[in-house]
């Protein structure tokens, strides 16, 4: 994990304190709690809240149920929060991982989680979806994915009344960087000085980081997380993620940028764009189950366009690897089995990837279910366009599970590429070319590092384990194609 500045515990501590405080749906403790008097709960799923609590109410009320603490935290507080948490043996017995840096074969390696007690039945409903090193460690199940991976995170989203009066046409939103700057300039224009054309979460690097890689490859690099597909070598230094950078600094000097939204979180921006600052905000699919939930009136003036592209023309297409884990069972939980019977009972199940679809957050797990969800059309629209155009990429870890040993070793590269396209935009970093290309040469040579690391201790793996060769686009990467590489 990263390590905590004296300024990060006190906040820290200050959130865990604010917790304790405001947690819902009744009993628990801190440090698991004790066995048979309740579950704490963590996460960060801001839109999942309420149909949780309802799952917590019924569960406590069934047979063999307990009462569930439940605590919401921002993603950009929540790591953290957890970090103190373990520090001083409180982690709650359930969580998401946001905020911490370091992968889930790390994370299990470190102690934070223990093997989960699903049940049969929901051992069977999520099988197909596990990997080992991701969800599963020495064959044992440690988490299972409730979302789909076909979503990307860089969505525009934008207010159809500021648009239309701006005379611009809502059904037909901007597909590329060149119609989306006449677009926001106009609507900017159009507002009188009372609202202005974008706003970012600018104060979240890493989710600037998520968004800027999957525009890269809307942009046509092949590959993700600055690793392409084919030979495994970095190059965050590529045209596409450069254009990418270069549109969004356009944007900047536009003056279309929210005055002050370079230090916005995303709960911030979303709220300033709900409440009328601006017509477009870039958001992943999660927006309209957070924003409709604090501003159900704005679900009137709610649209949305598919990723950006540099030129018209041509079907969008990026890829998204197997999803994580979500919900994890720490290790100092006493309660492991009935915390297991509260995800195998509600959260494995087809009728919890309809809750999820309902609550527009991610896409769900099963992503057949969204249209016959209660989802907004807009949610709806964004689904069918993934459906489309995200596809399965491949995974080293799937390939050689030996690669977890890798993750294990590596440490984290900064500045890292959200905070070079945060640099950018607040002008602190002038240069992006060399910027990117010093993450790339970084980024390799502590690979290298991590892979000698790991082989030392025994684990079977190369470089040739992060290249695909095999890999095409606009097609899944399928568990077969592995083993012919």
């Amino acid at each position: 994990m990263t390590a905590m500045t004296r300024r990060g515990f006190l906040a820290a501590a200050g959130a865990l304190t604010a917790a304790a405080a405001t947690s819902a749906c009744g009993g628990g403790g801190g440090g698991g709690g004790a066995a048979g008097k309740g579950l704490t709960w963590w996460d960060h799923q801001n839109q999942l809240q309420t149909t949780k609590k309802e799952i917590f109410a019924e569960f406590a009320k069934g047979p063999g149920g307990v009462p569930v603490q439940y605590t919401y935290y921002n993603p950009a507080k929540m790591g953290q929060a957890l970090q103190l948490a373990k520090q001083s043996g409180q982690l709650p017995d359930l969580r998401t991982n946001a905020g911490l840096t370091l992968p889930a074969a790390a994370l299990v390696a470190a102690g934070w989680s223990q093997p989960l007690e699903l049940t049969a039945e929901a051992e069977a409903r999520v099988r197909d979806s596990l990997i080992e090193g991701l969800h599963t460690f020495d064959g044992k199940i440690h988490a299972f994915p409730i979302f789909s991976h076909q979503t990307y995170s860089a969505v525009t989203w934008f207010n159809k009344e500021l648009v239309t009066r701006a005379g611009l046409d809502p059904e037909a939103p901007p597909r590329t960087y060149d119609a989306f700057r006449a677009a926001a300039r106009k609507a900017q224009s159009a507002g009188g000085g009372q609202s202005y054309g974008w706003v970012w979460n600018i104060g979240m690097p890493n989710r600037l980081g998520e968004q800027v890689n999957d525009l890269a490859q809307a942009a046509g690099f092949a590959g993700a997380g600055g690793v392409r597909y084919g030979d495994g070598e970095y190059a965050f230094h590529a045209d596409e993620y450069v254009d990418v950078i270069e549109f969004l600094v356009s944007l900047r000097q536009d003056k279309v940028l929210v005055p002050g939204a370079n230090s916005w979180l995303d709960d911030v921006a979303r709220a300033r764009w709900t409440a009328g600052i601006a017509a477009y905000y870039f958001d992943g699919p999660w927006c309209p189950g957070v924003a409709l939930k604090a501003a159900p009136e704005f679900a009137e003036k709610l649209g949305v366009g598919p990723i950006l592209t540099p030129e018209p023309g041509g079907g969008v297409a990026t890829y998204h690897a197997p999803q994580a884990g979500d919900y994890w069972l720490s290790a100092t939980s006493r309660n492991a089995a009935v915390a297991s019977k509260l995800l195998s009972d509600h959260f494995t199940t087809e009728e919890y990837s309809l809750q999820v679809a309902g609550t527009m957050s991610q896409p769900p797990r099963d992503i057949s279910v969204v249209d016959r969800s209660e989802a907004h059309p807009a949610y709806k629209k964004l689904i069918a366009w993934f459906k489309e155009s995200v596809f399965l990429a491949p995974e080293p870890i799937a390939g050689n599970a030996d690669i977890q040993q890798v993750q294990i070793a590596s440490k984290p590269v900064t500045p890292n590429l959200g905070d070079i396209v945060q640099g950018a935009l607040t002008g602190d970093v002038t240069d992006v070319r060399a910027a990117l290309t010093k993450l790339s040469s970084d980024s390799a040579a502590q690979r290298d590092t991590a892979i000698a690391a790991a082989k030392a201790k025994g684990a079977q793996v190369s470089l040739d384990d992060f290249a695909f060769p095999n890999w095409k686009p606009r097609s899944d990467y399928t568990e077969p194609m592995y083993a012919q590489r």
